[in-house]
């Protein structure tokens, strides 16, 4: 897939691990409050952080947190938002899309087997496990 790696990019902060789960939203409003968890903070390409939220996107079937959000933006209403409200170019997304679902994929597999030494439970060695395979296989299909 080197044919749609960016040519350029261009550094910023990355939160490192974007999905609903790191989100607050208001209650009374469809609208985001703040991000949390942010342990996996860096400077790199905020790109990543729109493909590891695309890559977890609760109608994906590697969706990792299995959140109920009715009334959810089609994905490329998603990334026209961003591309409008960031003034990216959102051009090679599914580079980054790609890239988003290896990384959290060998994360997750890296919890796999922390189960397996005996330091997690076989219940969520067995999810993250599944949920590593499925971002694996996920990120392969958009190789196309």
């Amino acid at each position: 897939m080197t044919e749609h790696r960016p040519a350029t990019w261009q550094p910023g902060l990355l939160h490192g691990d974007v999905h609903f789960a790191n989100v607050l939203i208001r209650r009374d409003a469809p609208e985001l409050v703040a991000f949390v968890d942010w342990e996996l903070a860096t400077v790199g390409d905020p790109l990543l952080d729109l493909g590891h939220l695309l890559a977890t996107w609760p109608a994906r079937p590697a969706t990792v947190a299995k959140v109920v959000m009715p009334g959810l933006p089609p994905q490329d209403v998603v990334i026209q938002r961003y591309a409008e409200q960031s003034g990216r170019d959102v051009t090679d997304v599914t580079w980054f899309i790609v890239l988003a679902c290896y990384r959290l994929g060998i994360i997750l597999e890296g919890s796999y087997a922390r189960m397996l030494a005996g330091q997690a439970t076989a219940e969520v060695g067995d999810r993250l496990g599944r949920n590593a395979r499925a971002l694996l296989e996920q990120g392969y299909e958009l190789t196309g």
